[in-house]
């Protein structure tokens, strides 16, 4: 009788997500966790049926680390129909183990720093808003403004998908409209969207840092040598699915059914392009 394969899978939202370098930082947590073990990494869509491509025979040796689900994705569903060891990564349920960073407090940090730089009037670029993540970066944004009793504007937030293109084709069309912008900061809620922005802001002859402040979240590779280093929020991507994965083998190899629910802080990293003067 053959051993029963030791399967992880992952699954992961739209085919396109496995180029992203969120998902290549993710992958690399998962990688260096299961690095010296025989687990078999295979990779499956977020859908209510994934687990329908497996044999019946691997289908009780099985562990799934489900990376960034929408909120409402049929994926999370399963899983908890299931009862199969699973975790989420970078979302979160009441129901499911998970690990995730705080998006509240990044944006919390952020939104502070330029409201000490003297920015009152901030463009607010958010992503779609099936993303856990999108939710709680406006929530957190709209709760700082009211703590330094700045009026929230909706006319100054803008929701996106997190990539550069359609930023910058939604920012430029924004600033065609507008002789003179009516804000001194632009918070994109990732760094592909502050690019974006600030792709937009050079062909409507708007400089960075001197004529706006930009500033992203994530602090991808290229943020820090980018032709103006970018002011970010930095997400320990690798820590957060190299624990969950750790978190997964745990229950996995044990039987148990524990719940992990673990939550990781980043850091505010400053750079050249939030440094507008406000006169």
């Amino acid at each position: 009788m053959r051993p029963r394969k030791k399967i992880i899978i992952l699954t992961r939202p739209e085919a396109h997500f496995i180029e992203s370098f969120y998902f290549q930082k993710i992958k690399y947590g998962i990688d260096t966790a299961l690095e010296n073990t025989d687990y078999e990494v295979m990779m499956y869509q977020q859908t209510s049926n994934f687990l329908d491509n497996l044999d019946k025979n691997d289908i009780k040796n099985v562990g799934v680390i489900n990376i960034s689900p929408h909120v409402n994705c049929p994926s999370i569903q399963t899983l908890i129909t299931k009862k199969i060891p699973s975790i989420l990564v970078n979302c979160r349920s009441d129901s499911l183990s998970w690990v995730d960073s705080n998006s509240k407090h990044g944006v919390k940090v952020v939104t502070e720093h330029l409201i000490s730089l003297g920015h009152k009037k901030i463009f607010f670029i958010n992503g779609f808003l099936e993303s856990q993540n999108a939710i709680d970066r406006l929530e957190s944004f709209k709760e700082v403004l009211s703590l330094h009793n700045i009026k929230f504007n909706p006319e100054l937030v803008m929701n996106c998908d997190f990539s550069i293109s359609l930023t910058y084709e939604r920012v430029k069309n924004l600033l065609s409209k507008n002789i003179k912008p009516d804000f001194s900061a632009i918070f994109a809620s990732n760094d592909l969207m502050a690019v974006g922005a600030i792709r937009a802001l050079a062909d409507m002859g708007i400089s960075v840092p001197h004529g706006m402040a930009v500033v992203g979240f994530d602090d991808f590779d290229f943020s820090a040598t980018y032709h103006i280093p970018l002011t970010t929020y930095r997400q320990p991507f690798h820590n957060f699915s190299f624990l969950a994965t750790k978190f997964l083998l745990k229950n996995y190899e044990s039987k148990a059914n524990t719940l992990y629910q673990f939550e990781l802080i980043g850091e505010l990293i400053i750079r050249n392009s939030c440094g507008a003067k406000i006169e």
